[in-house]
């Protein structure tokens, strides 16, 4: 018993080794494999973080691209959404529209250098790409270099037909589970009544759309407004326990649940108005649509608080909160 102890404990003291090593290291070790790599900028993101989270870094990497007019090949392999390991899951969801076929043949024929990194920093980039990003900069990042792939775009477009048209759609996202780790919690409550307010003062809204990774919060939501239609997406992937499903390679379909957290944060951004919990998720349907007017139902913690939830909240229509925070 306390030789496997020691053993795992070894095991898990080199790891924080390796990692401690990468962090140190890799911003000076990176940027030099990028040199005479034919124009290409080449990054494998095994990163331990969601779905828009990781699309986050592809922003990054688009803006330092497009500053330096370099071309961006970016993979994406963290086990969380590949069905493979050591997929790219980037092109499970996404066209890219940067890649030449000659820029192809470079990588197919191993003559770009491909920087393996965990982490957006281990790649020595200026911060400013963060700093100065707006939505309508990530719109049109996004725009340029990918393009959602058509069975999903088609997928998305059915529902809208289907279920928003004229209609005037308050888009509800509640994101549970482990995000009580980046921000203040928001209670099912404090949701309820925020909807209420805007519903209250706005009569032209006749559809609640909700999201959530708690399927739980969606059924209560249905409960508490019965007056009004209240649609979701029919979601296959969703804790039912409150624990987070997303981060666990292990459970369920990692293709569905990247292509439902993607279909939700599509449909949000075509609702009329979105009422808003902090979120990578509900944070890039203001990406697909900046000109979206959001409710942020509460503010990151300050070391947590990311873009695009950091540039949302400058704007955010507080007056629709109860009194405890709008104040």
């Amino acid at each position: 018993m306390g030789l496997k102890r020691l053993y795992w404990e070894s095991l898990e003291t080199c790891k924080k080794f390796t990692y401690f090593v990468d962090k140190q290291l890799k911003p000076f070790y990176c940027p030099l494999q990028q040199r005479n790599n034919h124009g290409l900028y080449a990054v494998n993101i095994n990163a331990q973080m969601g779905f828009f989270a990781q699309l986050n870094l592809c922003l990054y990497i688009f803006a330092h691209c497009e500053r330096f007019n370099l071309t961006p090949y970016i993979i994406l392999s963290s086990p969380f959404y590949t069905v493979s390991r050591g997929e790219n899951w980037l092109k499970y969801y996404f066209d890219d529209l940067y890649l030449k076929e000659a820029d192809r043949k470079l990588v197919d024929d191993g003559r770009v250098k491909v920087s393996s990194i965990s982490d957006i920093e281990q790649m020595g980039l200026p911060s400013d790409y963060v700093l100065n990003m707006n939505l309508g900069d990530a719109n049109r990042l996004f725009e340029k270099n990918l393009r959602i792939k058509t069975e999903i775009q088609e997928y998305v477009d059915f529902f809208v037909e289907k279920h928003f048209r004229k209609k005037t759609v308050l888009g509800v996202h509640y994101r549970g589970t482990d995000k009580k780790y980046e921000a203040e919690p928001v209670t099912w409550e404090f949701c309820a009544k925020t909807i209420s307010n805007y519903l209250s003062s706005n009569s032209q809204i006749d559809t609640l759309f909700i999201a959530s990774d708690e399927g739980a919060f969606i059924k209560w939501i249905q409960k508490e407004f019965r007056h009004i239609e209240v649609i979701s997406h029919d979601d296959k992937e969703q804790s039912q326990d409150g624990n987070a499903i997303h981060t666990d390679p292990n459970i369920g379909d990692n293709y569905i649940k990247g292509k439902e957290a993607l279909v939700n944060c599509l449909l949000l951004s075509k609702c009329n108005v979105l009422i808003k919990s902090s979120s990578f998720l509900s944070g890039w349907s203001a990406i697909f649509n900046p000109s979206l007017p959001v409710i942020m139902l509460n503010r990151p913690y300050n070391e947590k608080l990311w873009f695009p939830d950091a540039a949302i909240i400058q704007s955010s229509l507080k007056g629709y909160l109860p009194r405890r925070l709008s104040d």
